[in-house]
Protein backbone atom coordinates (compact mmCIF):
# COMPACT_ATOMS: atom_id res chain seq x y z
CA UNK A 1 0.00 0.00 0.00
CA UNK A 2 2.83 2.55 0.88
CA UNK A 3 4.23 1.55 -2.20
CA UNK A 4 1.37 2.83 -4.28
CA UNK A 5 1.25 5.65 -2.01
CA UNK A 6 4.66 6.71 -3.30
CA UNK A 7 3.54 6.03 -7.06
CA UNK A 8 0.72 7.87 -7.03
CA UNK A 9 2.70 10.65 -5.66
CA UNK A 10 5.17 10.38 -8.48
CA UNK A 11 2.93 10.45 -11.10
CA UNK A 12 1.49 13.28 -9.74
CA UNK A 13 4.31 14.87 -9.30
CA UNK A 14 5.65 14.71 -13.20
CA UNK A 15 2.06 15.52 -13.99
CA UNK A 16 2.61 18.81 -12.25
CA UNK A 17 6.26 19.34 -13.76
CA UNK A 18 4.97 18.73 -17.50
CA UNK A 19 1.94 21.32 -16.69
CA UNK A 20 4.58 23.56 -16.13
CA UNK A 21 6.91 22.62 -18.70
CA UNK A 22 3.84 22.91 -21.09
CA UNK A 23 2.94 26.20 -19.38
CA UNK A 24 6.68 27.90 -20.41
CA UNK A 25 6.61 26.41 -23.80
CA UNK A 26 3.60 29.24 -25.18
CA UNK A 27 5.53 32.94 -25.54
CA UNK A 28 4.06 35.65 -25.87
CA UNK A 29 5.57 39.07 -28.27
CA UNK A 30 4.42 42.14 -27.26
CA UNK A 31 6.21 46.16 -27.72
CA UNK A 32 7.98 48.15 -25.42
CA UNK A 33 9.30 51.40 -26.42
CA UNK A 34 8.29 50.88 -30.05
CA UNK A 35 10.61 47.68 -30.65
CA UNK A 36 9.54 43.96 -30.68
CA UNK A 37 10.43 41.92 -27.23
CA UNK A 38 9.49 38.37 -26.81
CA UNK A 39 8.73 36.48 -23.30
CA UNK A 40 7.89 32.90 -21.83
CA UNK A 41 4.03 33.00 -20.96
CA UNK A 42 5.60 33.38 -17.27
CA UNK A 43 7.21 36.61 -17.89
CA UNK A 44 10.61 34.40 -18.08
CA UNK A 45 13.05 35.07 -20.67
CA UNK A 46 12.18 38.64 -21.99
CA UNK A 47 14.27 38.98 -25.00
CA UNK A 48 14.28 42.04 -27.35
CA UNK A 49 14.34 41.23 -30.86
CA UNK A 50 14.47 44.67 -32.71
CA UNK A 51 16.83 47.44 -31.68
CA UNK A 52 16.24 50.79 -33.97
CA UNK A 53 15.38 54.27 -33.77
CA UNK A 54 12.10 53.72 -35.78
CA UNK A 55 8.84 52.14 -34.38
CA UNK A 56 8.30 48.49 -34.61
CA UNK A 57 5.17 46.99 -34.02
CA UNK A 58 1.94 45.35 -34.79
CA UNK A 59 3.82 41.47 -34.40
CA UNK A 60 2.41 38.45 -36.18
CA UNK A 61 3.46 34.85 -35.09
CA UNK A 62 3.68 32.16 -38.01
CA UNK A 63 1.64 29.31 -37.78
CA UNK A 64 4.34 27.49 -36.85
CA UNK A 65 5.79 29.70 -34.28
CA UNK A 66 9.27 30.12 -36.19
CA UNK A 67 8.92 33.71 -37.30
CA UNK A 68 7.40 36.73 -36.76
CA UNK A 69 6.40 39.58 -38.84
CA UNK A 70 6.21 42.98 -38.28
CA UNK A 71 5.74 46.54 -39.67
CA UNK A 72 8.86 49.20 -39.07
CA UNK A 73 9.46 52.66 -40.03
CA UNK A 74 13.11 52.30 -40.17
CA UNK A 75 13.24 53.65 -43.65
CA UNK A 76 11.00 56.38 -42.80
CA UNK A 77 7.62 54.40 -43.93
CA UNK A 78 6.00 51.83 -42.63
CA UNK A 79 7.45 48.41 -44.70
CA UNK A 80 7.04 44.47 -43.41
CA UNK A 81 9.58 42.78 -42.23
CA UNK A 82 9.94 39.69 -40.49
CA UNK A 83 12.68 37.92 -37.92
CA UNK A 84 13.13 34.39 -36.52
CA UNK A 85 11.12 34.24 -32.96
CA UNK A 86 14.70 35.11 -31.39
CA UNK A 87 15.40 38.06 -33.50
CA UNK A 88 17.58 36.63 -36.25
CA UNK A 89 17.37 36.46 -39.68
CA UNK A 90 15.43 40.15 -40.15
CA UNK A 91 14.85 40.17 -43.69
CA UNK A 92 12.30 43.30 -45.21
CA UNK A 93 9.62 42.57 -47.94
CA UNK A 94 8.33 45.47 -48.94
CA UNK A 95 9.98 48.26 -50.35
CA UNK A 96 8.01 51.17 -51.48
CA UNK A 97 7.46 54.73 -50.96
CA UNK A 98 4.34 54.61 -49.13
CA UNK A 99 3.09 52.46 -45.60
CA UNK A 100 2.69 49.27 -45.87
CA UNK A 101 1.03 48.07 -42.75
CA UNK A 102 -0.75 45.15 -40.14
CA UNK A 103 0.85 41.90 -41.72
CA UNK A 104 -1.70 38.65 -41.16
CA UNK A 105 -0.24 35.12 -42.22
CA UNK A 106 -2.07 32.84 -43.63
CA UNK A 107 -2.87 29.28 -41.86
CA UNK A 108 -0.49 27.28 -42.98
CA UNK A 109 2.17 30.36 -42.88
CA UNK A 110 2.99 30.41 -47.07
CA UNK A 111 1.20 34.02 -47.29
CA UNK A 112 1.10 37.05 -45.53
CA UNK A 113 -2.13 39.34 -46.00
CA UNK A 114 -1.12 43.14 -45.12
CA UNK A 115 -2.66 46.95 -45.83
CA UNK A 116 -0.75 49.66 -48.62
CA UNK A 117 -1.74 53.14 -49.39
CA UNK A 118 0.63 52.64 -52.59
CA UNK A 119 -1.58 53.09 -54.83
CA UNK A 120 -3.46 56.15 -52.86
CA UNK A 121 -5.60 54.61 -50.67
CA UNK A 122 -5.73 51.78 -47.93
CA UNK A 123 -6.09 48.08 -49.94
CA UNK A 124 -5.35 44.97 -48.92
CA UNK A 125 -2.42 42.96 -50.38
CA UNK A 126 -1.02 39.70 -50.18
CA UNK A 127 2.55 38.02 -50.94
CA UNK A 128 4.42 35.00 -50.36
CA UNK A 129 6.27 35.05 -47.07
CA UNK A 130 9.35 35.69 -48.51
CA UNK A 131 8.01 38.83 -49.99
CA UNK A 132 7.92 37.92 -53.13
CA UNK A 133 4.90 37.71 -55.30
CA UNK A 134 3.16 41.08 -54.40
CA UNK A 135 -0.60 41.63 -55.42
CA UNK A 136 -3.43 44.07 -54.35
CA UNK A 137 -6.50 42.33 -53.91
CA UNK A 138 -8.64 45.28 -53.48
CA UNK A 139 -9.26 48.02 -55.78
CA UNK A 140 -12.15 50.05 -54.21
CA UNK A 141 -13.07 53.83 -54.62
CA UNK A 142 -12.37 54.13 -50.84
CA UNK A 143 -10.05 52.53 -47.91
CA UNK A 144 -10.21 48.74 -47.30
CA UNK A 145 -8.93 47.34 -44.63
CA UNK A 146 -8.73 45.16 -41.38
CA UNK A 147 -7.81 41.71 -43.31
CA UNK A 148 -9.03 38.67 -41.70
CA UNK A 149 -8.20 34.91 -43.32
CA UNK A 150 -10.18 32.11 -42.80
CA UNK A 151 -9.27 29.33 -40.89
CA UNK A 152 -8.86 27.16 -43.82
CA UNK A 153 -6.84 30.18 -45.63
CA UNK A 154 -9.61 29.84 -48.25
CA UNK A 155 -10.90 33.52 -47.79
CA UNK A 156 -10.70 36.86 -46.46
CA UNK A 157 -12.67 38.51 -44.53
CA UNK A 158 -11.94 42.19 -44.46
CA UNK A 159 -13.60 45.72 -44.22
CA UNK A 160 -14.38 48.56 -46.96
CA UNK A 161 -16.39 51.50 -46.98
CA UNK A 162 -19.30 51.12 -49.56
CA UNK A 163 -23.13 52.75 -49.49
CA UNK A 164 -21.87 55.39 -47.39
CA UNK A 165 -20.71 53.67 -44.48
CA UNK A 166 -18.17 50.71 -43.84
CA UNK A 167 -19.04 47.28 -44.55
CA UNK A 168 -17.81 43.95 -43.78
CA UNK A 169 -17.00 41.67 -47.06
CA UNK A 170 -15.27 38.07 -48.09
CA UNK A 171 -13.26 37.32 -51.23
CA UNK A 172 -11.36 34.36 -52.27
CA UNK A 173 -7.93 34.62 -51.07
CA UNK A 174 -6.81 35.42 -54.69
CA UNK A 175 -9.46 38.46 -54.72
CA UNK A 176 -11.97 37.40 -56.57
CA UNK A 177 -15.70 37.06 -55.91
CA UNK A 178 -15.70 40.13 -53.44
CA UNK A 179 -19.00 39.88 -51.38
CA UNK A 180 -20.81 42.44 -49.33
CA UNK A 181 -21.98 40.55 -45.87
CA UNK A 182 -23.23 43.49 -43.97
CA UNK A 183 -25.77 46.58 -45.32
CA UNK A 184 -26.16 48.61 -42.26
CA UNK A 185 -26.76 52.04 -41.66
CA UNK A 186 -24.09 52.22 -39.37
CA UNK A 187 -20.43 50.80 -39.27
CA UNK A 188 -19.41 47.73 -38.96
CA UNK A 189 -15.61 46.81 -37.90
CA UNK A 190 -13.12 44.09 -37.00
CA UNK A 191 -14.50 40.82 -38.63
CA UNK A 192 -13.21 37.72 -36.48
CA UNK A 193 -13.15 34.16 -37.68
CA UNK A 194 -14.88 31.51 -35.57
CA UNK A 195 -12.47 28.57 -35.37
CA UNK A 196 -14.53 26.47 -37.79
CA UNK A 197 -14.83 28.66 -39.91
CA UNK A 198 -18.72 28.85 -39.89
CA UNK A 199 -19.24 32.19 -38.40
CA UNK A 200 -17.66 35.65 -38.34
CA UNK A 201 -18.21 38.40 -35.17
CA UNK A 202 -18.04 41.76 -35.72
CA UNK A 203 -18.40 45.60 -33.94
CA UNK A 204 -21.30 47.53 -34.99
CA UNK A 205 -21.54 51.03 -34.33
CA UNK A 206 -25.47 51.42 -32.74
CA UNK A 207 -27.80 53.99 -34.83
CA UNK A 208 -27.19 57.38 -33.89
CA UNK A 209 -23.46 56.77 -32.69
CA UNK A 210 -24.93 56.18 -29.69
CA UNK A 211 -22.23 53.26 -28.59
CA UNK A 212 -21.28 49.72 -30.45
CA UNK A 213 -22.35 46.19 -29.96
CA UNK A 214 -20.74 42.88 -30.93
CA UNK A 215 -22.79 40.60 -33.79
CA UNK A 216 -22.04 37.46 -35.11
CA UNK A 217 -22.90 35.69 -38.35
CA UNK A 218 -22.71 32.89 -40.68
CA UNK A 219 -19.49 33.24 -42.79
CA UNK A 220 -21.86 33.82 -45.67
CA UNK A 221 -24.01 36.85 -43.96
CA UNK A 222 -26.90 34.68 -42.90
CA UNK A 223 -28.07 35.14 -39.60
CA UNK A 224 -27.29 38.35 -38.38
CA UNK A 225 -27.47 37.89 -34.64
CA UNK A 226 -26.80 40.79 -32.02
CA UNK A 227 -24.72 39.34 -28.86
CA UNK A 228 -24.61 42.83 -26.92
CA UNK A 229 -26.83 44.77 -25.96
CA UNK A 230 -26.26 47.73 -23.03
CA UNK A 231 -25.76 51.34 -24.44
CA UNK A 232 -22.22 51.25 -24.10
CA UNK A 233 -19.25 50.51 -26.11
CA UNK A 234 -18.05 46.99 -26.64
CA UNK A 235 -15.66 46.54 -28.86
CA UNK A 236 -13.10 44.12 -30.77
CA UNK A 237 -14.17 40.60 -30.60
CA UNK A 238 -11.73 37.93 -30.42
CA UNK A 239 -12.51 33.97 -30.57
CA UNK A 240 -11.50 31.44 -28.22
CA UNK A 241 -9.36 28.72 -30.21
CA UNK A 242 -11.81 26.53 -28.88
CA UNK A 243 -14.51 28.34 -30.52
CA UNK A 244 -16.97 28.22 -27.29
CA UNK A 245 -16.20 31.90 -25.92
CA UNK A 246 -15.41 35.40 -27.56
CA UNK A 247 -13.62 37.87 -25.53
CA UNK A 248 -14.19 41.53 -26.07
CA UNK A 249 -13.66 44.84 -24.18
CA UNK A 250 -15.91 47.59 -22.97
CA UNK A 251 -16.97 50.60 -21.17
CA UNK A 252 -20.30 49.39 -19.38
CA UNK A 253 -18.81 49.36 -16.36
CA UNK A 254 -19.37 53.13 -15.78
CA UNK A 255 -15.68 55.09 -17.06
CA UNK A 256 -15.97 56.42 -20.71
CA UNK A 257 -12.31 56.88 -19.97
CA UNK A 258 -11.25 53.21 -19.41
CA UNK A 259 -12.22 49.77 -20.83
CA UNK A 260 -12.73 46.18 -19.37
CA UNK A 261 -12.16 42.94 -20.81
CA UNK A 262 -15.14 40.77 -20.87
CA UNK A 263 -16.09 37.28 -21.87
CA UNK A 264 -19.23 35.84 -22.95
CA UNK A 265 -20.09 32.51 -24.36
CA UNK A 266 -20.68 32.24 -28.28
CA UNK A 267 -24.25 32.60 -28.30
CA UNK A 268 -24.24 35.76 -26.35
CA UNK A 269 -24.79 33.91 -23.30
CA UNK A 270 -23.42 34.78 -19.45
CA UNK A 271 -21.62 37.76 -20.48
CA UNK A 272 -18.74 38.28 -17.56
CA UNK A 273 -16.40 41.06 -16.38
CA UNK A 274 -13.11 39.56 -16.16
CA UNK A 275 -11.24 42.93 -14.80
CA UNK A 276 -12.25 46.07 -13.10
CA UNK A 277 -9.65 48.27 -13.50
CA UNK A 278 -10.67 50.68 -16.06
CA UNK A 279 -7.59 50.32 -18.36
CA UNK A 280 -7.03 51.99 -21.64
CA UNK A 281 -6.99 49.74 -24.51
CA UNK A 282 -6.56 46.39 -22.67
CA UNK A 283 -6.12 44.34 -25.90
CA UNK A 284 -7.07 40.53 -24.89
CA UNK A 285 -5.55 38.05 -26.69
CA UNK A 286 -6.21 34.15 -26.19
CA UNK A 287 -3.54 31.52 -25.39
CA UNK A 288 -3.86 28.80 -27.98
CA UNK A 289 -5.04 26.06 -25.89
CA UNK A 290 -7.71 28.99 -24.50
CA UNK A 291 -7.28 28.52 -20.72
CA UNK A 292 -5.43 31.92 -20.63
CA UNK A 293 -5.87 35.70 -21.38
CA UNK A 294 -3.15 38.31 -22.00
CA UNK A 295 -3.60 41.94 -21.62
CA UNK A 296 -2.90 45.65 -20.77
CA UNK A 297 -2.91 47.20 -17.91
CA UNK A 298 -1.94 50.34 -17.02
CA UNK A 299 1.13 50.22 -19.44
CA UNK A 300 1.94 46.30 -18.49
CA UNK A 301 1.57 43.32 -20.01
CA UNK A 302 -0.53 41.15 -17.53
CA UNK A 303 -2.11 37.26 -18.13
CA UNK A 304 -4.95 35.63 -16.17
CA UNK A 305 -7.14 32.66 -16.56
CA UNK A 306 -10.04 32.29 -18.93
CA UNK A 307 -12.43 32.94 -16.21
CA UNK A 308 -10.38 35.81 -14.81
CA UNK A 309 -8.74 34.32 -11.79
CA UNK A 310 -5.24 34.26 -10.76
CA UNK A 311 -4.63 37.73 -12.69
CA UNK A 312 -0.74 38.17 -13.05
CA UNK A 313 1.88 40.93 -13.81
CA UNK A 314 4.43 39.71 -16.18
CA UNK A 315 6.38 42.89 -17.16
CA UNK A 316 7.22 46.11 -14.78
CA UNK A 317 9.27 48.57 -16.22
CA UNK A 318 8.61 52.48 -16.32
CA UNK A 319 8.68 51.88 -20.51
CA UNK A 320 4.60 51.22 -22.08
CA UNK A 321 4.31 47.64 -22.93
CA UNK A 322 1.75 47.05 -25.40
CA UNK A 323 0.06 44.63 -27.82
CA UNK A 324 0.60 41.38 -26.08
CA UNK A 325 0.21 37.85 -28.85
CA UNK A 326 0.83 34.70 -27.70
CA UNK A 327 2.81 32.41 -30.10
CA UNK A 328 1.99 28.78 -30.77
CA UNK A 329 4.49 25.91 -29.69
CA UNK A 330 7.45 25.53 -32.25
Amino acid sequence: MKANKFLFAAIAIVAVLFSLSCYKQYRIAFIRSNEIFVMDADGSNVTQLTNNTSDDRNPAWSPDGGRIAFESKRDGDGEIFVTDADGSNQTQLTDNDYGDHCPAWNPDGSRIAFISNRDGKRNIFVMDADGRNQTRLTDNARDSWSPSWSPDGRRIAFVTWREGGDEIFVMDADGRNQTQLTFNSREDWYPSWSPDGSRIAFQSECVGGSGCVIFVMDADGGNQTQLTDNGSFDLYPVWSPDARRIAFYSQRVGDVGGWDIFVMDADGGNQTPLTSTKSRYPAPDWSPDSSRIAFIRNYAIFVMDADGSNQTQLTDTDDWDSSPTWGPVE
